[in-house]
């Protein structure tokens, strides 16, 4: 089974600095569970991608 990946480049999106934001392959968007103003894009969050593990915040 292969690890999911984030896409190269990430979609243009705010960096709100939480250390929780993820890429969901569902709705092709990065979104954060502690802000209003991000979709909560589907029930999919097994294969969502935390993108703090794979991108330094900047």
């Amino acid at each position: 089974m292969t690890m999911p990946q984030l896409p190269d480049p990430l979609p243009h999106f705010y960096d709100c600095g939480c250390p929780d934001i993820y890429f969901c392959p569902a709705s092709d968007e990065v979104e954060c569970p502690r802000h209003s103003g991000f979709s909560a894009c589907c029930d999919l969050v097994p294969g969502h991608i935390p993108v703090r593990t794979h991108t330094p915040p900047t």
